[in-house]
Parts: structure tokens; C-alpha cells; sequence
């Protein structure tokens, strides 16, 4: 049969496991807060969902590789707003640009365009070529470029030839233009010295991760894979970070050029 333990030890036990549990709660308390947002601490934090009295706008880009496409069906699954590929470097233009603008017009949706940038490309001729392919077409939303690729540039080549496109498509436009690109390449080859100009995320993980410094971020490319009716294959999803409020702040009549 066991003994029966003295009542000072049983005590002084006691007393030590309370020690312990505060001991812990201490260390609890202390922890930061974790930040759910997918920014880590430290960096601004975006909602990867709008708030809950916010609706969700989806939007989606597309290019020809998309082919053809029923808009209809698109615009009738939700989608509200639709950027599509007008130009690539100095030269390219998108085949189905005019005839897919041609269709949206028709149609209850927002619509804008986007150029990709090649970096060692002449920005200046670069930016003619979009301004020339989108002139008089109807588009609602502010101009968006795609710069992704280094082409063995440096970074310092990369910011002054996009600061040279951004500045000459603003002018032309009266519109201020968006930037998309994913996280690594911001940091790396943009940075917030370009925080004035709206930034779109390439990000097809669970949970937005911001880059680091960024100060703009105003849609999400969460899917590169995405399903919508009209569409065969997979489609890019997009999702504006603001809500309606978003889509006000985008829209951006212009139609090309301004008026001389």
C-alpha cells in the first residue's frame, strides 16, 4: 500500500504547478498577435476578401489564347469587369483585341486593357504601340501594364524604362496606370518608389501575400486556373480588394487619348 504523502508536500506541490500555469500564461499573453491577412508582421496588411457589408467584385484577364469566347456567358456568371491584352513590346498586337472589345461593348461589364512589357524594349514605342491599338476603343477602366521579365536587364533599366511607359500612357490618357506583377519581381525590380501607381498581385496562394513596402494594392490575381461559363480552358481570376468602391476608383473613360 502506498504512503500517505505529508500534507507539507502536498503543499508545496500545489503551489508549484499554480507557479507554472502562471508562467505560462505569461508567455501566452506576450506572443504578437498572429496577422491573418497573409502579410507578416510588420508589412501593411490587404483583406484578401472585402469586408462582409462589401460585395465581392470578380473580374477576369484574357488574351487570345483564350480564343473564342462566348461574353454573354461570362458577363451572365458574375464577372464584372474584363481586362484584355491589347499589345506586347513594340510591335505585337493582340488578334482578338478588336473583336472581343467589339462583343463587350454590348455588354453590362467594365473593360480594360493591358499592355506586356518587355524590358529592353524602347518604352516610349512601346507605349505608342498601346496608345495606337487602344485609341477610340471603349474602354472603362484605367490602362494596366504586365511587367514580369527581365530580359537580362538590370533592375535600374527596368524602373526607368517603366517609369518612361507609365508616364507617357498617363499623359496620352488623362488615366493613371496599374501595374501587375507578382511579389518577387515588385520587390526586386520595382520597389515603392512606385507606390503612386495602383499594383495588382499575381499570388495563386491559399492566402494573399503582399510584397514587402507595397502601399497600393488594389486587386488580386488569385487563379490562374479558373473556370468560367463561355470560356474553354482556364482563364485568369481576378478579384477587386475595395469592393464597389474599387470599381468606382478604376473606372477610367478614355478611350485612348485625350482630346488635343
Amino acid at each position: 500500500m502506498p504512503q500517505k504523502q505529508p500534507r507539507s508536500s502536498t503543499i508545496n506541490s500545489g503551489i508549484a504547478i499554480v507557479i507554472v500555469l502562471v508562467l505560462l500564461l505569461a508567455v501566452v499573453l506576450a506572443r504578437p498577435l498572429l496577422v491573418t491577412s497573409g502579410a507578416s508582421v510588420g508589412k501593411p496588411e490587404h483583406n484578401s476578401h472585402p469586408a462582409g457589408n462589401t460585395r465581392v467584385v470578380e473580374g477576369i484577364d484574357v488574351s487570345h489564347d483564350q480564343g473564342e469566347v462566348n461574353w454573354s456567358q461570362v458577363v451572365g456568371s458574375g464577372i464584372q469587369f474584363v481586362y484584355h491584352k491589347a499589345t506586347d513590346g513594340i510591335t505585337w498586337r493582340d488578334p482578338m483585341f478588336d473583336k472581343n472589345l467589339q462583343s463587350l461593348s454590348a455588354l453590362k461589364v467594365d473593360i480594360g486593357a493591358y499592355h506586356f512589357f518587355e524590358a529592353e524594349d524602347d518604352p516610349q514605342k512601346q507605349a505608342q504601340n498601346f496608345l495606337n491599338t487602344i485609341k477610340g476603343k471603349p474602354l472603362t477602366l484605367a490602362p494596366m501594364v504586365d511587367v514580369e521579365t527581365t530580359k537580362n536587364q538590370t533592375s535600374g533599366q527596368i524602373k526607368q524604362r517603366l517609369k518612361t511607359w507609365l508616364e507617357v500612357v498617363q499623359k496620352a490618357t488623362g488615366c493613371t496606370p496599374i501595374i501587375y506583377s507578382y511579389k518577387d519581381f515588385w520587390q526586386d525590380n520595382i520597389d515603392p518608389q512606385f507606390n503612386y501607381y495602383p499594383f495588382w498581385l499575381a499570388d495563386y496562394s491559399a492566402t494573399m501575400d503582399a510584397p514587402e513596402g507595397v502601399e497600393n494594392l488594389i486587386i488580386w490575381q488569385y487563379s490562374e486556373t479558373g473556370q468560367v461559363p463561355g470560356i474553354r480552358g482556364n482563364v485568369d481570376r481576378d478579384r477587386l480588394l475595395s469592393g464597389e468602391s474599387g470599381m468606382t476608383a478604376l473606372r477610367c473613360t478614355h478611350e485612348g487619348q485625350k482630346d488635343d
